[in-house]
């Protein structure tokens, strides 16, 4: 056997364990973040009065060790909504139907059906409007 040959045959075979070790580690760390990851689903907009701003509704889902919510925000019309970076003004166990009522630009009334169980979260004002709920 000639030395090329055994050079090449000797780089294969160290080559196998290392590839298969590399997609081994990708395969479980994409599992892994699997679990941890939510799942978000955005539900309704309500636009207020003269469409500057949106209160956007979101069912988010985080597995079993975490209940599901419903949650809304205010976004500026023309910004982008992303549960990471948008705060969340309202928090409620469950996968609940929201209801909206902007009364002006600086007031909206939030409530869901049916009524939640648990409220996790529930701020009064986001930025320069006022928020009631029912």
């Amino acid at each position: 056997m000639s030395r090329r040959r055994w050079i090449g045959i000797v780089a294969a075979a160290l080559a196998v364990p290392v590839v298969a070790g590399f997609v081994f580690v990708v395969i479980v760390d994409s599992v892994m973040s699997g679990f941890g990851a939510c799942r978000v689903v955005r539900q309704r907009a309500f636009a207020s009065p003269n469409g500057s701003q949106l209160v956007v509704v979101v069912w988010k889902s985080c597995g079993a060790t975490v209940p599901d919510s419903t949650q809304a925000s205010i976004v500026a019309r023309g910004r982008t909504f992303s549960p990471e970076s948008t705060p969340t003004l309202v928090s409620a166990r469950g996968h609940l139907d929201p209801v909206v009522a902007w009364s002006s630009e600086r007031a909206v009334r939030i409530g869901f059906i049916p009524g939640p169980d648990q409220i996790y979260k529930r701020d009064q004002r986001a930025g320069d409007v006022t928020i009631t709920y029912e």
